[in-house]
């Protein structure tokens, strides 16, 4: 069987290509999960209002809600390191639900919906601690909500190695 007899040469090569292309392919970043229990809401329970105060003929069955959430971020282990933060929503029952924010300008504004994350900083982490106040806005179909929910945000960040 001639096709696996390798002279020690090719298999340096080989082994020296291999070690190459390894070095060449982007380092995974790592998640964490970012301790945010330093962060206050300042209601624990949002009414839900409609938005308008007669359904019109378009379907406008949104419903929504305002809140202020004051985020401390514990970034203790990766201070000094670039970063990318990103807050998530867990999955809502029923219906799509739709968040929004605006920010002081430490992270980014943007929205979210259940079941996923969005980026909301992306840089070289200064401080172990992230402070910053957030307005927040929910949206949700007010047909599909059918009870009182439990919203789940979180943050993690990425760090390469």
């Amino acid at each position: 069987m001639n096709f696996l007899r390798r002279s020690p040469k090719g298999i340096a090569l080989a082994l020296l290509a291999l070690q190459y292309a390894l070095l060449a392919m982007p380092a995974q970043a790592a998640t964490f999960r970012v301790d945010d229990t330093g962060t206050l809401v300042s209601q624990p329970v949002t009414p839900m209002k409609w938005r308008q105060m007669v359904p019109s003929r378009t379907g406008d069955n949104a419903i929504e809600g305002q809140l202020s959430v004051a985020l401390r971020l514990n970034l203790t282990n990766w201070v000094n390191r670039p970063a990318r933060i990103f807050m998530g929503l867990a999955p809502t029952e029923g219906e799509q639900l739709v968040a929004t924010w605006r920010t002081q300008g430490r992270l980014l504004p943007g929205s979210v919906q259940g079941g996923s994350r969005t980026l909301v900083f992306d840089g070289v982490v200064r401080d172990p601690f992230l402070t910053e106040t957030i307005q927040l806005n929910l949206l949700a179909d007010g047909r599909l909500l059918t009870r009182t929910q439990r919203l789940q945000f979180f943050f993690e960040i990425e760090v390469s190695p």
